[in-house]
């Protein structure tokens, strides 16, 4: 008889469960642009003075009683109100939840598309568009899913914005180096068989300056096996920079090293890599300060 009553306790209570739960109001997801322009949000977007990562200041109100899941989608663009200064695009979704008539302030990271400018100042208003450059489209879509190490992302955009060599972008794994290959056919550059960093200087005017630091890369040659060989360094007009003394003495047929050479200070131009035997030229490696 216990049992009877018990499971028609159950039973009756179970409905009761369902119908409490039902009334829970739902997270409603909805695109930042849309979400203000129904006026279920307000929101402010103002630069920090930053050009990339955490470059962006925002701050958003629910209107709302109800909690909303607000969507800042990649591509989103970042437009000062200072037409000198540069645009930032947000490269990855972002997601930002409020409970019903809360806020928040936080930050947001977009990288800037327009080298030639100056970056933003610190306070400049910020209006949100969608981007519409179509590499820029493709580029983003291609992140989706993978593990990019997020410091060759500015590099990356520049390449697709301005026109920056694909060699400043560093290839730390398996799919940096596919995505960098990706670039440079999405680019038409060449993939380099080096790999050049620059530091980024601002000015007090915020203007950019680019200085390479160091070149590194991947030296394949064959030779004589016993053959002694050393590596010198030229500008494209055949003026020596750096003359080696120091030969190596070759142990198999096929040489292979990793070459890494300091070019903090060094005019701008093109030079070349000559490994040599002394007399006869094995291989050149061209490359790009």
């Amino acid at each position: 008889m216990r049992n009877s009553l018990s499971k028609t306790f159950y039973l009756l209570f179970l409905p009761f469960i369902i119908v409490a739960f039902s009334f829970e109001p739902s997270t409603k997801e909805i695109n930042l642009i849309d979400a203000i322009k129904v006026k279920l949000i307000s929101a402010k977007t103002i630069s920090n003075g930053a050009y990339n990562v955490e470059s962006v200041d925002i701050s958003i109100q629910n209107n709302t009683a109800s909690p909303l899941r607000i969507k800042i989608p990649s591509e989103t663009l970042f437009n000062p109100a200072d037409n000198g200064e540069q645009t930032l695009i947000l490269l990855e979704d972002d997601f930002i939840t409020l409970k019903a008539h809360d806020s928040f302030e936080g930050h947001v990271s977009a990288y800037c598309t327009e080298a030639s400018d100056r970056c933003p100042t610190k306070g400049t208003p910020m209006k949100m568009t969608m981007n519409q450059d179509k590499n820029l489209i493709a580029m983003i879509h291609y992140l989706k899913g993978k593990t990019i190490n997020e410091s060759s992302f500015q590099d990356a955009v520049w390449a697709i914005s301005d026109g920056h060599s694909i060699s400043n972008i560093e290839s730390f794994t398996k799919e940096d180096k596919a995505f960098r290959k990706y670039l440079a056919a999405l680019t038409k550059q060449e993939d380099t068989w080096y790999t050049s960093p620059r530091s980024v200087r601002i000015d007090n005017n915020g203007n950019f300056n680019y200085e390479t630091v160091n070149i590194s890369g991947r030296i394949d040659f064959e030779c004589e096996k016993g053959a002694s060989v050393r590596q010198d360094i030229y500008k494209a007009s055949g003026e020596a920079i750096f003359v080696s003394e120091k030969y190596m003495t070759v142990q198999s047929g096929k040489v292979t090293y990793k070459f890494r050479l300091s070019v903090k200070g060094w005019e701008k131009g093109d030079y070349y890599i000559r490994v040599h035997d002394g007399t006869n030229d094995i291989v050149k490696y061209s490359l790009k300060v």
